[in-house]
């Protein structure tokens, strides 16, 4: 056999090997695309929704979602490579979102086998205002949540404000946008002062109204747990707001602030002031 018979042998087998190679891993993708495809596991057999929510009941997250059981995995896997490679649902945590301004934060994604978990933080209303509809709610960012028909008696009202446009999911827009800064800081103040496992009582539950002044100063009026008397509180925006509110909840956990009579306790110096009326 001569050389250049040896060569063009070698070649054919070489071929041959990498033809019989591509033609296996052919194979292989096409089996795995089949799996993928049809797989049971690849499908879609349980949607585990949170167990406590406080505006949405399950079959409405569920509807929004969109989600069936049967669907592929894939479905509306992505949306983002962030979503992708987490393995998140963009598009069904969009409807949810759309679906639901109540909903802070949607989180949907794949937890093999055959499941997807969704996971949703709620908005919580903190305050009102008054709106020609009724009284619209809004949370500790300004996001107005919901409209109410009845007056709410629970959290406070924000006074003094005119609120000029409207759309649930977002801000609310009113005549003085820094009145309504100086309001959520303060809401904002009390919620972390609430968060001090110490004093007994809570200090959200017992503010009436709050209604923002000149320069940045704030009213609020607090109803009294243990006399239901109705006190005036006039507080300032700045760094100790929330030592504060911190104060007032254990002034109120201790009685001192019963029997003041009609004032205003000031808290906007450096030491707490009540100044009675007249």
């Amino acid at each position: 056999m001569t050389h250049q018979s040896e060569r063009k042998t070698i070649y054919r087998d070489k071929t041959g090997r990498s033809v019989r190679r591509t033609a296996a891993a052919i194979f292989v993708f096409l089996l795995l695309g089949l799996l993928i495809a049809f797989a049971p596991a690849f499908r879609l057999q349980t949607v585990s929704l949170p167990d406590e929510l406080r505006k949405i009941n399950p079959e409405q997250l569920e509807a929004a979602s969109q989600l069936r059981v049967g669907q592929h995995l894939f479905q509306d896997l992505g949306g983002s490579v962030s979503h992708l490679f987490s393995l998140r649902y963009g598009p069904v945590e969009d409807r949810i979102l759309k679906a639901f301004p109540v909903v802070k934060n949607a989180v949907v994604r794949m937890d093999w086998p055959g499941t997807i978990q969704c996971e949703i933080v709620e908005r919580i209303e903190v305050a009102w205002l008054s709106v020609p509809d009724g009284y619209v709610m809004i949370d500790k960012e300004g996001i107005a949540i919901e409209i109410w028909t009845q007056e709410p008696d629970e959290i406070p009202v924000i006074e003094g404000l005119l609120v000029q446009s409207m759309m649930l999911g977002s801000q609310l827009t009113v005549d003085v946008p820094d009145a309504l800064s100086r309001a959520i800081s303060l809401l904002g103040a009390i919620i972390e002062a609430d968060q001090d496992q110490r004093p007994d009582t809570g200090l959200l539950s017992q503010v009436k109204s709050i209604r923002p002044v000149s320069g940045r100063q704030l009213y609020l009026t607090l109803s009294l747990p243990d006399s239901g008397d109705m006190l005036t509180v006039l507080s300032e925006t700045g760094s100790d707001q929330v030592d504060d509110m911190l104060w007032l909840r254990f002034a109120m956990d201790q009685h001192v602030l019963s029997d003041l009579g009609k004032g205003v306790l000031d808290l906007t110096g450096d030491r707490k002031t009540f100044l009675p009326d007249g």
